[in-house]
């Protein structure tokens, strides 16, 4: 490479690493930000299961107190894929919403069987085609074991 191609590298090079640096502390600060809103909203919701009478929590209550809890979990489980960036993560994260749609919204038939069978597949791929190699990470693991 010429003396001017290798400077223009570098340079380039130095470009992507600052870049990808303010990507990774944006997410992070977006993580703090949306857990930050998860236990306000768990706060909210404990609450407003403690002020409820028992005689009033009939079934659309639960409804309502069961989506909104699913959809916390959900939350954390975003939240984890953005810290760990691996591959069970992001297959976590589609179970849980998944299985939170099935629950929460009283599907038909064919929705219901349209998810059960594609939480089969993420059960299928995690177990089956992911090892504990599968990371999003993972030369930077082998990176750091190696010094």
């Amino acid at each position: 490479m010429s003396p001017k191609k290798e400077i223009n590298h570098n340079i380039r090079k130095h470009f992507n690493s600052i870049i990808y640096n303010i990507s990774r502390y944006t997410e992070i600060v977006l993580s703090i930000i949306i857990l930050v809103v998860i236990a306000l909203a768990g706060i909210r919701l404990i609450m407003e299961v403690a002020g409820t009478a028992v005689p009033d929590m009939d079934t659309e209550f639960f409804t309502s107190f069961l989506s909104q809890a699913l959809s916390l979990v959900v939350g954390v489980e975003f939240v984890k894929m953005l810290c760990q960036h691996s591959a069970q993560t992001v297959v976590e994260v589609l179970m849980f919403a998944t299985a939170r749609q099935m629950v929460v919204e009283h599907l038909g038939p064919n929705e219901t069987l349209l998810g059960v069978i594609s939480i089969a597949i993420l059960f299928g791929i995690r177990k089956y085609l992911m090892t504990d190699n599968d990371d999003m990470n993972s030369h930077k693991n082998k990176d750091t074991k190696e010094h």
